[in-house]
């Protein structure tokens, strides 16, 4: 995407795009502290946990003033900021270097910041009691995709005569749909247009003496919040929602879903508790003895493949932050185009983005053209789950039968050894059981029997690959190729035909040696209907189906603005071939759902990803 493009003046970054400086030269923590990170001061006391928006992310001094009042405390901050011209790191370096504050900080987000490429970026600071959002786009982008109440916003773009965008009445609009009552604006311009534009929507005005020489700034107070909410069906919040914050969570299923969840659960103070089927984890498809962590590559802003980017993307933070080199290597991996219609992708995203920051494209690599993924990894699922597990309980032998929700609100689980589990929440991460469990649920929910073949090395590589098969380097003396796809097949012995169909498949690659095959397995994918995993609250069927069953008849409107789930009931599943990625997409909205966290994806994801969408789907059709 387009990055800013700055130069120095005096040690002083200066926006060519804008022809003004990101901040004053004249102390400018001190400036951030007193016209932005100040307002915190005024609700300290009120709360433990925080929602802080900004426009205007800039160089994020004004974050780290504000992570700086947060580091020494035991008080949660969730802090989201827009950035249309993303500032490169190169140059991020520079700006610190000379203003010569928060080193500590500012290496810390140095060495998070993301590639610069457009959407969501999720930033974990302080053993995830701060989260950074950096949100790449433009503004009248940006703010339809948010789904959060604020608590305060900075409004701290370049001045309005110089970006006019960020301060229209269409902007404070979206700012006053994304606010609690009684949210606090800061910005330190004080004109006349943005005064009328903020009391226009809903906010108190006051004018306040401003920093240095600059005579008044703006302190605004939202009286009233009035929430518009687009698509009812997909609200995230629940007329029957609960304040209370669980405590405890059971989760079914003990692969890479169930195993990412309870990590990240647990990380956020839950005890946390895997039920698992086999006499083992990560027995299924999290079972293989080598893997490839690798994004979806669609053509660009297609909705599949910006999910999968923010999925690669949060997945490599996680790994890195969680895993040893030997269960996920870092080395990087390659995307071969081996069609027409692959390499249609790679060539839009040479017109789109040649310089994402994800992945270099080579048009004249052999034997195809290719994509290097940067930060692409060999990855050992069953090591990676036996890692990610170790902060939960682990009970198999646990085949998940039902469950009943209480009075109180609490979960039981039944299962098929006559035992019982009481947890506050329940997280189904059932993989290629799903179509069983779920089928009197419109999900469309299918499995997918996969098989790979373990070969003595034949491919010297030191890099995973994809193709019309994929192959991964050679780990204790065994070669991963596969694999293959059989929707609805259940058979778990191996068969020589997918063998040969496997190797067949990276012919190209065997440059014609014949491989000695060591063995086989056999391991079964969920998959949904339109390749998007199912991920969030359960939905109430009955409801739905009463709620919005005239949606054919009103042109998809509804008066019901509410949605209503299956109270602490949550969903996890349908990843597919590409769940090392997509399950901890999964496990981090759970987490955001579960604390009333702003979404770590855009909200027209998080309706594709909703387990209500195919059901709404028929209902607009007048199918019930």
């Amino acid at each position: 995407m387009k990055t800013a493009q700055i130069s120095f003046k005096d040690g002083v970054a200066y926006s060519e795009d804008f022809g003004d400086i990101y901040f004053s030269a004249d102390n400018p923590a001190g400036e951030s502290e007193y016209v932005f990170a100040s307002a915190i001061d005024e609700i300290w006391e009120r709360q433990d946990r925080f929602i802080i928006a900004e426009a205007g992310f800039g160089a994020g001094l004004n974050f780290l003033t504000t992570l700086n009042k947060f580091k020494d405390s035991s008080k949660f901050l969730h802090y989201v900021s827009i950035e249309a011209n993303p500032i490169s790191k190169e140059d991020l370096v520079r700006i610190y270097q000379n203003l010569g504050v928060f080193k500590e900080l500012s290496n810390e987000l140095i060495k998070s910041y993301p590639p610069l490429i457009q959407g969501f970026h999720r930033l974990n600071f302080k053993n995830s009691r701060i989260t950074l959002d950096l949100c790449f786009g433009k503004i009248d982008q940006i703010l339809p995709e948010l789904d959060f109440r604020a608590d305060i916003w900075f409004m701290d773009g370049f001045a309005p005569s110089k970006n006019s965008d960020m301060w229209s009445d269409e902007v404070f609009k979206e700012v006053a749909n994304l606010s609690k009552a009684g949210a606090i604006l800061r910005t330190y311009s004080s004109t006349k247009a943005v005064q009328n534009a903020l009391a226009k929507n809903g906010f108190k005005v006051s004018l306040q003496k401003g920093f240095g020489k600059k005579r008044e700034m703006i302190s605004a107070t939202l009286e009233t919040a009035s929430h518009n909410v687009k698509n009812p069906w997909f609200n995230r919040f629940d007329i029957q929602s609960s304040d209370k914050t669980p405590k405890s969570a059971l989760i079914i299923g003990g692969g890479v879903a169930g195993c990412v969840s309870a990590y990240r659960l647990a990380e956020l103070g839950l005890k946390v508790t895997v039920a698992e089927k086999c006499e083992d984890i990560a027995t299924n498809g999290s079972g293989n003895h080598c893997g490839i962590l690798m994004p979806l590559i669609t053509k660009p802003e297609v909705e599949l493949g910006r999910m999968h980017m923010n999925a690669f993307l949060q997945a490599v933070r996680f790994y890195k932050k969680t895993m040893r080199k030997e269960e996920c290597e870092f080395n990087g991996c390659i995307d071969y185009a081996h069609d027409e219609k692959l390499l249609a992708r790679l060539e839009e995203w040479l017109k789109f983005d040649d310089e994402n920051g994800v992945f270099d494209i080579n048009l004249n690599s052999a034997p195809y053209p290719s994509a290097f993924i940067k930060e692409g990894a060999k990855a050992r699922p069953r090591k990676m789950c036996k890692t990610a597990s170790k902060c939960a309980d682990i009970l198999l032998g646990y085949e998940f039968e039902s469950y009943e929700v209480l009075p109180d609100g609490k979960i039981s689980a039944k299962f098929k050894n006559g035992k019982a589990i009481i947890s506050d929440m329940l997280i189904l991460a059932l993989g290629s059981d799903s179509m069983e469990f779920f089928s009197n649920f419109d999900m469309q929910l299918s499995s997918v029997r996969g098989q790979v073949t373990h070969i003595k090395e034949s491919v010297k590589t030191n890099l995973a690959f994809s193709a019309k098969g994929y192959v991964c380097p050679e780990v204790d003396g065994v070669q991963v190729v596969g694999a293959t796809y059989d929707r609805n097949l259940k058979l778990d012995e191996s068969r020589s035909s997918d063998d040969e169909k496997n190797l067949a498949d990276i012919g190209e690659f065997l440059q014609g040696k014949k491989p000695k095959i060591l063995g086989s397995k056999v391991g079964y994918r969920s998959y949904s209907g339109d390749r998007f995993p199912i991920i969030g609250r359960l939905y109430d069927e009955e409801f739905y189906k009463d709620s919005y069953k005239a949606l054919l008849w009103t042109k998809n409107k509804s008066e019901n603005l509410n949605a209503r789930y299956i109270p602490n009931v949550y969903i996890n599943t349908a990843h597919g071939s590409r769940g090392l990625c997509t399950a901890v997409l999964g496990a981090e909205l759970i987490c955001d759902l579960v604390f009333d966290r702003p979404l770590c994806i855009e909200k027209s994801l998080f309706d594709a990803l909703h387990s209500a969408r195919f059901l709404i789907r028929k209902l607009k059709k007048g199918i019930k």
